[in-house]
């Protein structure tokens, strides 16, 4: 993710899915917010940026709650409603060709007077679309969650890793974890171990062992719900060894 420098005013060509800034391009609803957010330094900010910043995340709070779980929603008050209400961003906008690929696309072009009504409007439509800068669950650092993703990790190199992006580890600690505080998850690998190993000395087929996964998953996953079903104790051990005898059968 990487901008130009940018010189007050700019002009910035929107379509359906992505942007220019003025000739460069295209960009993703987002990428100039959450670029803002990480610190990449494009364009001159007074204050040091932290009031902006401060104002983009009440938006991005208030706006995007409905894309919870990937922004975390906070109780609004009627002030904050009516402060979001008396904010605006100030710009000119006109209808407009944009040359792509020896074809032209119509484009809703505006033109932007400072930096902070730039990075409103683009969050803005980043939010409609489903877009939005998060924080990563492991570093902490802001990344560009896009509509229909549900990680909660970035792609850097994770912290104390040399190789593993936080996308990796992060799936890794999540998997450990069920299998850590599941008992259905470590009957399924434990189980999943012994026909492997049965698979790779030969005295499984191929078919047969795929058979057995699709079969094995299925059953983790019923016993899975059940036990979110019940509290009771001993209906719970029930169903814990009614799933290690069915993962055993063969």
């Amino acid at each position: 993710m990487s901008f130009p420098k940018l010189t007050f005013p700019i002009i910035v060509d929107f379509t359906g899915d992505k942007y220019w800034i003025g000739k460069t391009g295209p960009y993703k609803y987002g990428e100039a917010v959450t670029a803002f957010f990480i610190g990449e330094d494009f364009a001159e900010v007074s204050n040091d940026g932290i009031p902006l910043m401060r104002e983009l995340e009440v938006y991005l709070k208030t706006f995007g709650n409905y894309l919870h779980p990937y922004v975390i929603p906070e109780e609004i008050s009627d002030e904050m409603f009516r402060q979001l209400d008396r904010s605006s961003a100030g710009c000119s906008v006109n209808y407009a060709f944009h040359p792509m690929q020896g074809a032209v696309a119509l484009v809703e072009r505006y033109t932007f007077s400072s930096l902070r009504d730039f990075l409103y409007v683009e969050l803005g439509k980043a939010i409609l679309k489903g877009n939005a800068p998060r924080q990563c669950q492991l570093c902490g650092r802001w990344f560009l969650h896009e509509h229909g993703s549900k990680t909660r990790y970035c792609e850097r190199i994770a912290p104390g890793e040399t190789e593993r992006t936080c996308r990796e580890a992060g799936a890794r600690a999540v998997f450990e974890k069920k299998i850590q505080d599941e008992e259905a998850w470590k009957l399924y690998k434990r189980a999943y171990k012994k026909y492997y190993a049965r698979y790779m000395k030969g005295n499984m087929t191929e078919d047969e062992f795929k058979a057995w996964g699709v079969q094995a998953v299925a059953q983790r996953d019923t016993i899975r719900l059940l036990l979110e079903g019940t509290r009771d104790s001993e209906k719970q051990a029930e169903l814990i060894q009614r799933l290690q005898e069915e993962l055993n059968r063969l």
